[in-house]
Parts: C-alpha cells; structure tokens; sequence
C-alpha cells in the first residue's frame, strides 16, 4: 500500500531549517532525530494508566474507572518480511505499583525506515512518526489501515486522521519527569455537539512516547461538558510515563 507522507513538505521544512538560526541545544540534535523513537534491545518505558468507561441505557449513566500500569520493553530484534530491522515489544500490566510486570500480556513490534518510525499493535498497522519532524508537517499515519467511514467494523474510527507536528523540540514534564526536547503528535481532534475523538502522543528525545490522550465519545445530553459526559458511551484513557531505562 502506497504511504501518502507529505514528503515534499519534509523537504520544505528541511530547507527552512538551514536558514533558520538554531540554539546551541537545538545545534546538537541529529538532524533526523530519530532518537524521539529510541530502537534497541533493552528499552523500556512504564505507564500508569487511567482508562474510563461510558455506557448509557436510558435513564442510567454508567462510568467506570480503571487505574493501572503498562510496560513497554523492547526485548529481542529480527527481520520483518521487508527486510527491516524490527524490534519486539513485550507488553505487561499490573494493576498496582509492586506486582511483578514480568507476565506478557501481548506482544507488539516496531521498525525505523529512514523517513518513519512505525508501530503494529495488535495488528494494526501505525506510522507514528515521520522524520525529520518539524512543526507542522502532515501525514497519513494510518495508511495501513482499511479505514472507512461507511463501514462498520474495528477500522472505522481510524478514518479520516491527519497526523500533525506540534511543538517540536520544546520542553514538557510529565509525573515530575522533565524533558529538555519533546514533540507533540496530533493524530485526530474532531469535535461537534454529539461527538468527540480525539488522539494525541507526546515523545521525549531518547526515551519515546511519554504521554498519551485518546477519548472516543458520543453524548446525547448537548448540555453537558466534555469533562463530565451525560447520556453517554464510549472511552477516555490517558498514559502517563512513570519511568523508563536501558
């Protein structure tokens, strides 16, 4: 299947950056900064989880909480059918701070290309992020993906995403944690009076996805807030990065 990135953009951006006067931090950076992916055997990164739960039957709203905590860790390598480098992701949950997180709850994998870092869980296909990033560059992430509005299937939410660049190289701290670089992915953000989705991924430089917000909801109370959903269905989670290492 054909990637439709905007590579003529990449390009552009590229070709501004070199006019453009940079920090002595910003100076350091790779030029690619393929290092907001970090690819090697060893790797792990560890999330605690809020995940929320809507279902609505007339005239009961019903809202379920979950707290947890996922692990990511990258624990072997091999050769994808392509040819590329790819790298297993062994995936835990434990639903306290001191329970072992050494059960496999699922694998995933993830590869670099020279222009993308790209990610497959639980079968679905995603370009996370293309490279080199700069503010404002669009791509098609889900390209993989048969996503159509029309049909009525697990794809159907990935339909229409526009993956988006914001904040590039800027600082951000999460759960006392604090990166001098970060970026932020906007994969959808649609909203009217009904309906909301929303997909958005924060990375760190050398560390990977640091934060994580993705809420599919419907309403049928207009009144009420985002926050606070009435006569509602549908799911809010959010990641935050608790800890990582080598």
């Amino acid at each position: 299947m054909t990637r439709r990135v905007s590579y003529s953009l990449i390009i552009a951006a590229l070709l501004a950056l070199a006019g453009c006067k940079q920090d002595t931090d910003k100076m350091t950076l790779s030029p690619m900064l393929y290092d907001y992916a970090p690819q090697h055997v060893g790797h792990y990164l560890i999330y605690d989880v809020d995940s929320i739960t809507y279902s609505y039957s007339d005239p009961v709203q019903t809202v379920d909480t979950v707290h947890y905590q996922i692990q990511e860790l990258i624990s072997d390598s091999f050769y994808d059918n392509l040819g590329n480098v790819a790298y297993r992701i062994e995936v835990s949950k434990r639903y306290d701070t001191i329970s072992s997180l050494s059960v496999v709850d699922r694998a995933w994998y993830s590869f670099r290309t020279r222009n993308t870092y790209e990610k497959v869980e639980d079968d679905l296909h995603f370009i996370k992020l293309v490279f080199p990033p700069v503010n404002g560059i669009t791509w098609n992430g889900n390209s993989y993906l048969p996503a159509s509005d029309t049909t009525s299937d697990i794809y159907q939410t990935y339909a229409g995403w526009t993956y988006t660049y914001s904040e590039v190289n800027s600082p951000k701290a999460i759960n006392g944690l604090g990166f001098d670089s970060a970026l932020v992915v906007t994969e959808v953000n649609e909203e009217n009076l009904i309906n909301k989705k929303l997909s958005r991924e924060t990375y760190a430089l050398h560390v990977g996805l640091m934060y994580k917000e993705w809420e599919v909801i419907n309403k049928q109370d207009v009144s009420a807030s985002w926050n606070t959903p009435n006569k509602a269905t549908g799911f809010r989670i959010r990641w935050r990065l608790h800890a990582y290492g080598n």
